[in-house]
């Protein structure tokens, strides 16, 4: 009955957007103009430079993101050029090379990234992957994304809600994958190339594979890859930390065709399965946490077109659904008289979801409209224990297995939305832009089965809830000559609770998580200001900000029954201030200088206590060497952090850091190596000095000692070999 009035209820927005989603559609900011880009027939990628393998500068532009997105926002891209000179396994470490954004590991490759002090593990910054939303497994789900499928990451700072809806309290994060190589439509269908790399990494032993066929032809082009990545244990400066290896497996399918120069769709299959474990702050010899494993499976159909007449100029549209899966086991010696072994079976969500964009040029404003809808349903987690009993000496006296018991109820979480977007040009040096939007949500839980009789009544009250929301932004840019522009904006933004932070309850290792499903919707407000400098050799951008939440939500720490527990809370009030620079300098034709640097500053406005994980300042700056004639290329680079003194009472201070990272490009065949066509080996030297260092970011637990673990140690040093060959 319940499920009825829900398709009820959705039906009609349903059926809106059954064919639509969002696709990136971007704005030229030179000024006194508007300008749109030419949708491909084949893949948008990069030139072809690019698609050739070569050893080439960095530039003197900074990237711009391909997501739709106001024209004072700031944002970072991590390109595919970055993304294979750096030669890293894990998308985090990627991430955390762009202003604003640091990373809290807990594991090889496992994490959570904040994006201006807000973690995406509490769902305020949201993913997306070919600019839809991809949701489901926020403390992982940067795991299920090899660099070998990116093409770039693009990271918005700043409110995001007003375009995209929910979770956008401080940004979004886009990561768009490898697509087929350019194709004309005339030519016969056949073999057009394809792409083979292979990586190794001394730290931890990691090998990293990833292979490519591409065909095309009779307007059809595809692409069919898979990605392997394997690594032991890996060492940082003091120690080698445990379990903290990995073993990831994915692969894909994309389909296109293009019924004319113009108008192109697109099939999309991907899968994912990783096995990892957890490098906890809880003491190794006590508890050991694995997923084994964590899966993924998506499907995704897309449409992109333009034409010279009718209402849309541009439309960019597509429909997918992802499941997620995963078994999460701990292994807890936390008593000596037994041994408890427990696994959770994380069971989905099932997530189905789309969009659509238009774009409508008029004489001085470009304006897009669009709408979104994501449905996710979130079966109950099964769990099953193994206890082993132990006598004086350690023997075994008796073992207990348990069956697979369902201990939370099946939840729904429903949100559809729609937005216009107008930017408008009343003169040469302006540009305005104004976005606003409107949100519906719905979530619903089932009574049974329930950890305790005494949440029915409470659960019962929380039954078929829906919630709305309207939040708006509006932003310039003013450039008064070629080279300087002022930017500026103000946005409100809307987070509706997931669905698992008001009614997921459990063990996690050690600790009892308590539902809390009369949790309030946090709400904020983002102002900040800065400058754009453009030179034909260089340009920097910086930026002020601040940010101001209410019903402001924590993990907050109690007890259940005599027992460690933890609960999701409204906490009040919450303000994020920063400062953010990025820059990019082509000296000559050899030397470019480039880099980024942040200072942050959080603090908990109703107690007057820090926010956790905030890094009061981090930078990274680099130097790089490319030889005439392209053969190779040297970059040496340097990763700095302050030490953090101002915490929250839950987290230990860390100290400041200054990382010295090595990197080359070779070209073969520039080399003199003529078998060597359309291949570069890349070297590298991560963390030259072996030195032990921490993220601010890193999560710390004050109930156990300091050490290695707690929080966790990066990486010490490490020597990189890899080698791309296209073909």
């Amino acid at each position: 009955m319940k499920l009825r009035r829900l398709f009820t209820r959705t039906a009609p927005v349903v059926a809106a957007v059954a064919m639509l989603c969002a696709s990136p559609v971007t704005y030229g900011q030179s000024a006194g103009e508007i300008t749109l880009p030419e949708v491909s027939v084949t893949s948008g990628q990069d030139s072809q430079e690019t698609k050739a393998n070569r050893v080439r500068p960095i530039g003197p532009k900074l990237p711009e993101p391909g997501i739709l997105r106001q024209v004072a926002q700031p944002a970072s891209v991590v390109d595919r050029q970055e993304i294979e000179r750096i030669n890293s396994s894990s998308t985090l470490e990627l991430l955390a090379r762009t202003p604003g954004v640091s990373m809290n590991r807990s594991g090889g490759i496992a994490g959570t990234a904040f994006v201006r002090g807000m973690n995406t593990n509490d769902m305020r910054v949201p993913l997306f992957i070919d600019g839809d939303r991809f949701r489901g497994r926020n403390t992982l789900q940067f795991m299920l994304l090899s660099p070998g499928e990116i093409e770039r990451i693009e990271v918005l700072r700043g409110p995001a809600s007003s375009i995209y809806g929910s979770d956008g309290l401080a940004g979004l994060i886009n990561i768009v994958t490898r697509r087929p190589s350019p194709a004309t439509l005339d030519q016969p269908f056949g073999f057009s190339g394809g792409e083979f790399g292979l990586s190794w990494r001394s730290n931890n032993n990691a090998f990293q594979t990833d292979a490519a066929v591409e065909m095309a032809g009779n307007g059809f082009d595809l692409r069919a890859y898979v990605s392997g990545r394997h690594a032991d244990d890996y060492r940082s400066g003091e120690r080698k930390i445990p379990n903290s290896d990995y073993e990831s497996r994915s692969g894909g399918l994309v389909l296109g065709y293009s019924l004319d120069a113009r108008r192109r769709v697109e099939l999309s299959l991907r899968a994912t399965s990783v096995e990892d474990g957890s490098a906890s702050t809880l003491p190794t010899y006590t508890l050991q946490s694995r997923r084994d494993p964590l899966e993924v499976r998506q499907a995704r159909i897309a449409y992109a077109g333009d034409s010279d007449s009718g209402l849309f100029r541009k439309i960019n549209a597509s429909l997918y659904v992802n499941e997620f899966d995963t078994i999460i086991c701990s292994h807890n010696t936390t008593r000596a008289d037994r041994i408890t072994d427990s696994c959770n079976h994380v069971q989905g969500p099932v997530t189905i979801g789309g969009a659509f964009r238009g774009v409508i040029p008029w004489e001085k404003t470009v304006t897009t409209v669009g709408m979104d809808f994501m449905h996710e349903h979130f079966p109950g987690t099964k769990t099953r224990t193994t206890t082993t009993l132990l006598d004086a000496n350690g023997n075994v006296t008796s073992v207990t297995r348990g069956r697979w018991r369902q201990n939370v109820p099946n939840t729904t979480w429903a949100n559809a939305g729609a937005f216009a977007n107008i930017d408008w040009n009343p003169s040469p040096q302006w540009l305005i832009s104004a976005a606003g939007r409107y949100d519906w949500f719905f979530t619903d839980v089932k009574l049974s089965p329930m950890p305790s009789a005494d949440l029915v009544p409470i659960f019962r009250k929380v039954q078929d809830q829906t919630e709305s929301a309207v939040t708006g932004s509006l932003g310039f840019s003013f450039r008064p000559t070629p080279v300087f522009e002022w930017v500026g904006s103000v946005g409100s933004a809307f987070r509706m609770p997931w669905s698992q932070e008001m009614f997921n309850s459990g063990f996690t290792g050690t600790s009892y998580t308590i539902p809390n499903p009369g949790l309030k919707p946090e709400r904020g407000v983002n102002v900040e200001a800065g400058f754009r400098l453009h030179f034909d050799k260089a340009n920097f951008e910086l930026t002020a900000f601040q940010s101001r939440f209410r019903n402001f939500l924590q993990t907050v720490t109690t007890t259940y029954e005599g027992l460690p527990a933890t609960q999701r809370q409204n906490v009040g009030r919450a303000r994020v201030s920063g400062l953010e620079a990025q820059w990019r300098w082509q000296i000559n034709r050899e030397f470019n200088w480039f880099g980024n640097a942040t200072l942050l500053r959080g603090t908990n406005l109703t107690t007057g206590a820090p926010l956790i994980s905030i890094v009061p300042f981090s930078a990274l700056t680099g130097l790089q060497y490319v030889a005439p004639g392209g053969g190779y290329s040297i970059t040496g680079e340097l990763e700095l952090a302050r030490r953090k003194s101002r915490t929250s009472p839950a987290e230990y201070p860390t100290s400041g850091y200054g990382v010295f990272n090595l990197y080359a490009e070779l070209q073969l065949d520039r080399l003199g190596l003529k078998a060597g066509n359309n291949t570069k080996l890349t070297l590298g030297i991560s963390n030259l000095f072996d030195k032990a260092y921490r993220s601010g970011a890193s999560a710390s637990n004050i109930n156990y000692p300091s050490n290695a673990f707690n929080p966790l140690q990066e990486p010490g040093r490490s020597f990189n070999i890899a080698v791309r060959s296209r073909f």
